[in-house]
């Protein structure tokens, strides 16, 4: 099947195109791993359905940014990769066919991550050497794994053996620079980090959205390519959708809303007063249309709500 006769299905809600894309994912990853026989026509029509929808809205970037589990769902963390792919991709501005492809990869490119011990993946410390060393070894699991896809799909392989080399040769597993690096895989390594850094995991606290595309854009700058940044800024914004922000009234706020022309100044809405007090109803806020109301920092769920409760669950 062409990647541009795989045609979206009529909209439906983020949270349907979520679940049905975990599903497939969680399908083709057993097979994947286990050696059987698999096509990616389902898959290629959920990457379709999964483009549509963020070209019309950011609800699957929110709930790719839902906070989960601490321990690795693999599917679930595919799909969210393929989720903050797309949106650098049409950053970029990669065209749809581009994007296709993209999302294609970004969906498989994890799969050696199978065969790493789970005891591995779940250790709450520093590993060891050794246990550093198998999970270094998933990318060229991962290529041997989807080289059974056949040579159409020869460049889904590439991307998964490259999704963890970085700009400047400081990667794994082969120390490739450069242009030596697939373009996929550089969004996708990108994608990776945010979605890593994102979400908890035994050996490392969460990080906020805003945080978390700062620390890429400034500490890892040389690791990726300025072209590649600029898309992550672009396209998830320098205040993601889903992420909690302060405003210089001390309100904690959720962006809802990225305004492209005025990135600095989203559409929020304000779900706890100054001292994190929450609101019955919250309300929503258009910062580029008010000059005297702005972002002054990240914020996170802890300091909403003293009685633990999240923002928009109910009493």
């Amino acid at each position: 099947m062409s990647l541009l006769s795989a045609k979206p299905h009529p909209p439906a809600s983020p949270e349907d195109f979520y679940q049905t894309a975990q599903q497939e994912v969680t399908r083709l990853v057993a097979a994947v791993s286990s050696g059987k026989p698999c096509e990616l026509g389902a898959l290629q029509r959920v990457v379709a359905d999964l483009i549509a929808s963020l070209t019309r809205e950011d609800g699957l970037v929110v709930l790719a940014l839902k906070e989960g589990e601490t321990l690795l769902d693999l599917p679930r963390h595919l799909v969210n990769v393929a989720i903050l792919a797309i949106k650098i991709g049409q950053g970029i501005g990669y065209g749809e066919e581009e994007l296709q492809r993209l999302a294609l990869a970004a969906c498989l490119h994890d799969v050696g991550m199978t065969s790493v011990p789970r005891r591995i993946l779940e250790k709450p410390g520093a590993l060891t050497p050794e246990e550093l060393a198998l999970v270094r070894q998933h990318p060229e699991q991962g290529f041997r794994m989807l080289q059974a896809l056949g040579p159409e799909f020869e460049w889904v392989a590439i991307v998964a053996r490259h999704e963890h080399e970085r700009e400047d040769g400081s990667g794994y597993p082969q120390g490739l620079k450069g242009d030596q690096i697939h373009e996929y895989a550089k969004i996708v390594g990108v994608a990776d980090a945010y979605e890593a850094v994102t979400h908890a995991r035994p050996y490392q606290k969460i990080r906020v959205p805003l945080d978390a595309v700062k620390d890429i854009v400034t500490t890892n700058r040389h690791m990726f390519p300025t072209r590649i940044l600029k898309g992550l800024i672009q396209g998830l914004s320098t205040f993601p959708v889903g992420s909690l922000v302060r405003l210089n009234s001390k309100e904690i706020v959720r962006v809802v809303a990225t305004n492209p022309a005025f990135p600095m100044r989203p559409v929020v809405e304000i779900i706890a007063g100054p001292r994190g007090e929450r609101l019955a109803s919250p309300r929503r806020v258009d910062l580029a249309q008010n000059s005297l109301v702005y972002i002054t920092e990240s914020a996170t769920h802890d300091v909403v709500d003293h009685s633990g409760q999240q923002p928009n669950e109910s009493p």
